[in-house]
């Protein structure tokens, strides 16, 4: 079994949005799935609630310290991977999250209040030891014009600080908000838009790094 920690130390950088777009992808792959939500807020947890479908599994914890206890639970159930979505300005249950991963992934929107978190995600994840497997995502990157500088300024800021850039990001589509509020994933929502197709991205990127391989039992993305 694989673990995932999606942190960030700021809110609305799509932690939520990641994580359950990489479980939803991860179960088309033919893996057995299971989400850690421990956001206060509990957005994975409300998604769920609208989702037609009984998967993928949906954890409610907020204590950081019954993650390694949830850990071994999901590997003798025969969890593939477990994905831990963290809650923004939360440390300590960030911590405990890193603690227990195989990766890191870090959601961050290339703005300079959110970018200027990263000097705590890095004091975070330096204490975890986990430095060299944790990974920097450009996320809500805006399609317009100023995209281009947006990116390089944002890519730019991410190796300044000696983060791992991640090769993939995400985009501000209509999409994922449209997805995420009918309990479903742009995957789902709408297989061949681009939504879709970088979110199968990200998936296949991060397959790749923390080497969760496909069992060939359904597809990706639905037809």
């Amino acid at each position: 079994m694989k673990t995932i920690a999606v942190i960030g130390l700021k809110g609305g950088s799509s932690k939520s949005t990641v994580a359950l777009h990489l479980a939803v992808c991860a179960e088309a792959a033919g893996l057995a799935v299971a989400v850690i939500d421990s956001d206060p807020q509990a957005s994975a947890h409300k998604w769920f609630e609208r989702r037609e479908v009984e998967t993928p599994s949906i954890i409610r914890e907020i204590d950081g310290d019954a993650f390694t206890k949830l850990q071994s639970i999901a590997h003798k159930n025969g969890t593939d991977l477990l994905i831990i979505d963290t809650a923004g300005k939360a440390e300590s249950t960030a911590l405990a999250a890193c603690e227990i991963a195989d990766m890191v992934l870090v959601p961050v929107r290339p703005t300079q209040f959110d970018l200027e978190t990263l000097s705590t995600v890095k004091r975070t994840v330096r204490i975890a030891e986990r430095t060299s497997v944790t990974w920097v995502m450009l996320s809500q990157v805006p399609t317009g014009s100023n995209a281009g500088r947006m990116i390089e300024e944002g890519e730019a800021a991410i190796q300044a600080y000696g983060l791992n850039l991640a090769p993939v990001r995400i985009a501000t589509r209509a999409s994922y908000a449209y997805a995420m509020s009918a309990g479903q994933t742009a995957t789902e929502f709408e297989p061949r838009g681009k939504a879709a197709l970088e979110a199968g991205a990200v998936y296949q990127w991060v397959s790749g790094l923390v080497g969760c391989a496909a069992k060939p039992t359904r597809e990706l993305v639905d037809a």
